[in-house]
């Protein structure tokens, strides 16, 4: 598994039409967790950015890139949290509603982890795909008095699916973490029913109103070296570019990334890329206080940078708001070795 720490960076960069969308620094108390961190005194503690965890401190203070707080942790112990999955009814059947819950743990200590960060205006991040990658759903869970998190899904057909937790438990490094789902009466062979993806011939698509077409530089994908997708957004209906792109959970754009072995994923936000440079590195796009966020908006092009691992067929789902509606964009492409 690659998580969003290990793979190098696959972000995105969005185009700002207000001009009070510069970057401002974060006010901390809005970003401090509760309750104290839980640490392991067997791992080395330091200071790390929740938004960038690869940016670490060995004193408190805030973080350059995009304002927040440092928040005390284990950053550099990049073992997995446990993380169980309970269905109810213990046996989900398609088209059925069912509750899935989850508990995390310290890998180090094995204590319940009840405190995360918030990261895009969640703790918890949960994103759902069929096995064929025909279905696709970011949601967030809802957190119990004991700690573990729960939400209620209707799986759409039966078969094989992959759920992935995105959270940042408060004294720890970020986690990106997959669990198996299989419903009731999968009688299917999983290599048999595995995606069977095609690079996108036509790069527009048109989703409620929204019209995306994406191009790439270069044309073709290479592992190991950075690439570019934009988004250049316009509405359907007239052809005019769409700059009334909405705020969506603290950011003007969120992308999802994946393999087609269902292998290498990464979660990915908009870049603020006309305050970064070079000492900065990429800078997020932060929404700033003390305004009417409903009142800002974003586009009309998005650029997303990526460093992609390995050769093959990814997709990419990304999700804009419009209108007061999540418009989801599914992009299929290619990535070749160097010659």
């Amino acid at each position: 598994m690659i998580r969003r720490r290990s793979v190098g960076p696959i972000v995105a960069a969005v185009a700002i039409v207000a001009a009070a969308m510069a970057v401002v620094a974060q006010n901390p108390s809005m970003r401090m967790p509760a309750a104290p961190p839980l640490l392991d005194p067997n791992e080395q503690v330091a200071y790390m950015c929740p938004m960038h965890p690869d940016y670490t401190s060995e004193v408190a203070g805030m973080c350059p890139r995009d304002g927040m707080m440092l928040v005390e942790s284990n950053p550099y112990d990049v073992r997995d949290y446990r993380l169980e999955l309970e269905t109810t009814p213990a046996v989900v059947r398609a088209g059925e509603a069912a509750t899935l819950r989850f508990r995390v743990y310290h890998p180090g200590t094995g204590e319940p982890v009840s405190s995360f960060l918030t990261v895009h205006d969640r703790q918890y991040h949960l994103f759902v795909i069929s096995q064929d990658m025909e279905h696709f759903e970011h949601i967030h869970p809802e957190q119990d008095a004991d700690g573990s998190w729960w939400i209620e899904v209707t799986l759409p057909r039966d078969g094989y699916y992959k759920v992935l937790s995105d959270f940042v438990p408060n004294g720890g490094a970020a986690q990106f973490i997959a669990k198996p789902l299989v419903t009731a009466d999968y009688e299917g062979d999983l290599a048999g029913d595995a995606a069977r993806l095609a690079a996108d011939a036509n790069r527009t698509r048109t989703v409620g109103g929204l019209r995306a077409t994406v191009s790439h530089d270069p044309e073709t994908f290479l592992t190991g070296l950075y690439g570019h997708m934009t988004f250049a957004l316009a509405d359907a209906e007239t052809g005019g570019p769409a700059t009334d792109i909405q705020p969506y959970l603290g950011s003007f754009g969120h992308m999802l990334i994946m393999s087609e072995d269902m292998t290498d994923y990464v979660h990915a936000h908009p870049l603020d890329l006309e305050n970064s440079d070079d000492e900065t590195g990429p800078l997020p796009l932060m929404l700033p206080m003390g305004v009417d966020n409903s009142a800002l908006r974003g586009g009309p092009e998005v650029t997303f940078e990526g460093l992609m691992p390995r050769a093959g067929l990814y997709r990419a789902w990304t999700q804009f708001q419009r209108d007061d509606e999540i418009h989801t964009f599914v992009h299929t492409f290619r990535v070749e070795d160097p010659e």
